[in-house]
């Protein structure tokens, strides 16, 4: 997958929409050399960004994902009514993690009409909430922790859980 292109159409004009992809992941701090050894490699964040399920776990044996919508009611019959974790149906990392379950969390956000300059503004304060969040507990999480990183959602509202202390 061309995971610079993605991103190029999330943010067009962005400094990092560079032709060449090596450019592209040193820029993002995916790839980087060490300066003691002189070797060339991908970083951990680059590892959990873009790589596959089997690469992560070489690098992060305890990461588990998991996302849930829970029923309105729980028992033990109905722990949850969806959920998302690695089946190898997908690439496994974070970006297509946050790809995945991101429209899901949105799903039920209602989108008033409101117009800003002629153009519709679907982008309300509760969306960036959401979004601010989710992204909060990817980027601060302890990735060498054993806790999982458990997003949650409910008639009730929204939990967001990650290991370590941030």
């Amino acid at each position: 997958r061309d995971y610079r292109q993605m991103f190029a159409n999330f943010r067009p004009d962005h400094p990092w929409n560079v032709p060449d992809e090596m450019e592209f992941l040193r820029l993002s701090g995916c790839w980087r050399k060490d300066r003691a050894t002189g070797e060339e490699g991908f970083t951990l964040a680059g590892v959990l960004m873009f790589g596959t399920w089997n690469a992560i776990m070489d690098t992060c044996p305890l990461l588990f994902w998991d996302y849930q919508e829970l029923p309105d009611v729980l028992s033990t019959d109905n722990r949850w009514t969806d959920r998302i974790v690695y089946d190898g149906t997908w690439s496994g990392n974070l970006f297509d993690f946050y790809r995945k379950i991101s429209p899901r969390l949105m799903a039920d956000l209602k989108k008033p009409f409101a117009l800003k300059d002629g153009i519709r503004q679907d982008d309300t304060p509760q969306h960036k909430a959401l979004r601010e969040a989710l992204i909060n507990t990817l980027v601060h999480a302890d990735y060498s922790d054993r806790a999982s990183i458990r997003i949650q959602k409910s008639k009730a509202g929204f939990v967001f859980r990650n290991p370590g202390t941030m």
